[in-house]
């Protein structure tokens, strides 16, 4: 990742069928009305035009298969023809649709120790959210036992792969996950202990500064993913290079 300009929007593969997509920090997944341009779907259809005939689970997303934060840099599935979007669609729902993460930590040194030092990895953190905060912005995780739990639906899980302390009062930490739910990996790993650096809702830090003294944005990424191709079935697996240090 950091041998690629992550300023700027890009497709780094595809097929007739799908592409993947690299969206930057602070650009839209999807637009919230019909036409709303600077989002990374805008972009893609706009050099795809054969692909705005497919029809999501909204119509306004077209073959968006997942959305990422604004703040989150990474990789996004985009199906071409509705063919491909129902079957990657179905196999989404199965959990064949697998993302991963690479984030920037702070350790929150008030809170309570969620993440001990000698936790086997990998370990998974599941749980059920909900929502709260003002304009319900902000998600919480919900645990066997909390309030609101029963009612809150669905359990989703994210699966700690591994933690590297890079510096002083700063871990690496991957996970990856097959469904989610909107700030999962923010507000899980928040409650582990260790929010990410530059996240405005989950962490009580400043936002940190490159060597320019410019604010970095969510140092949280999405690399990489693994799928089955909707024509044949066979695996496809991606990576982009995992970024060794905080950036823009």
């Amino acid at each position: 990742m950091s041998a690629m300009d992550f300023t700027v929007p890009s497709i780094v593969l595809e097929t007739p069928s799908w592409a993947l997509i690299f969206k930057p920090h602070g650009m839209p997944s999807a637009p919230l009305s019909e036409g709303e341009s600077g989002t990374i779907l805008s972009w893609f259809l706009a050099r795809r035009k054969e692909a705005d005939v497919v029809m999501g689970k909204k119509a306004i997303e077209r073959g968006l298969l997942h959305r990422l934060d604004t703040g989150t840099a990474g990789l996004v599935l985009i199906a071409k023809t509705q063919g491909a979007y129902d079957a990657l669609s179905e196999a989404q729902a199965k959990c064949r649709i697998r993302k991963g993460y690479l984030a920037f930590c702070v350790r929150d040194e008030d809170a309570p120790d969620s993440l001990p030092r000698h936790q086997a990895l990998p370990f998974a953190v599941t749980s059920r959210f909900r929502a709260f905060g003002p304009g319900r912005r902000m998600v919480s995780p919900l645990f066997p036992g909390m309030r609101g739990y029963d009612e809150a639906g669905r359990d989703y899980e994210t699966l700690i792969e591994d933690i590297e302390v890079t510096e002083v009062g700063i871990a690496r930490i991957r996970v990856s996950l097959a469904l989610g739910y909107r700030h999962q990996v923010r507000a899980h790993l928040a409650f582990l202990g260790y929010p990410i650096a530059g996240d405005p809702l989950y962490s009580k830090y400043p936002a940190p500064r490159d060597d320019e003294g410019v604010e970095l944005p969510l140092q949280l990424y999405a690399p990489s993913i693994s799928f089955p191709d909707p024509v044949d079935g066979t695996e496809v697996s991606f990576s982009l290079q995992l970024p060794d240090r905080m950036s823009r």
